[in-house]
């Protein structure tokens, strides 16, 4: 009795540790390499063969994580024990409070997402917060672009609205059908910046957030379009 006692312990402690498998809803549908269901099958046979060997040590041999032509990456790739890195992140402190502003209009360029993200987290898992939210997204190409998943699961909210603006793209043919309708070409400029805070629901309150460049000719789009320096906020 006992050994079987301890075989039903051993059975259901592997089954904790078994991956999940991602819903439906958590696939974007536009080819994205790997895909979360890519992940979760890779996991899986990972898990199958810890369980097989009945060795849990297989289960926490993680492959590189570094993208082959990303910059960060090889820098990242690049260091020894003792070397010592600096960080810079995004400055200054934007303290959000619920339903403050009508709208948020976020203009994000690449890791300038990241700040956004979490106030749009904050801004959909509360209820009772009803501000209107347009988040526009600036990558260079559709492939560019991070968090797609989450960002499709957000644009679902009734108050939120998702944009991408993609500078080295040309064709929609090149787009899944779900982005099509929401995606300029080119850069993010003045008309476009205008055009975006004439379409607000609500009396826009602007955020920025990436290069200083990036960062500066927004500054100077909003006050074109009519927003005043206390109007919007640069990270």
């Amino acid at each position: 009795m006992m050994g079987e006692r301890e075989d039903d312990d051993t059975e259901a402690a592997w089954l904790q540790l078994r991956p999940v498998e991602p819903l439906p809803s958590q696939c974007c549908g536009s080819g994205c390499s790997p895909c979360v269901f890519d992940l979760y099958h890779r996991d899986l046979a990972k898990w199958e063969a810890a369980r097989a060997s009945n060795d849990r040590n297989l289960l926490n041999e993680k492959p590189p994580q570094c993208y082959q032509t990303g910059l960060m990456s090889q820098y990242v790739e690049s260091w020894q024990a003792g070397d010592t890195a600096f960080w810079r992140g995004p400055f200054g402190g934007f303290f959000y409070k619920p339903n403050e502003y009508g709208e948020l209009l976020m203009l994000a360029a690449g890791t300038g997402l990241a700040p956004m993200v979490s106030i749009l987290k904050s801004i959909t898992d509360n209820a009772d917060d009803e501000t209107f939210v347009t988040l526009v997204c600036c990558f260079k190409t559709f492939d560019d672009i991070y968090l797609k998943t989450f960002l499709q699961e957000q644009a679902r909210f009734w108050n939120v609205r998702t944009i991408f603006v993609l500078s080295q793209e040309n064709s929609l043919e090149h787009l899944p059908w779900s982005y099509r309708e929401k995606t300029h070409f080119g850069r993010l400029g003045p008309d476009l910046v205008k055009e975006l805070v004439s379409r607000c629901r609500r009396k826009p309150f602007a955020l920025v957030c990436g290069s200083p460049e990036f960062t500066r000719d927004m500054a100077k789009c909003l006050l074109c379009a009519g927003l005043a320096e206390d109007s919007y906020f640069l990270f």
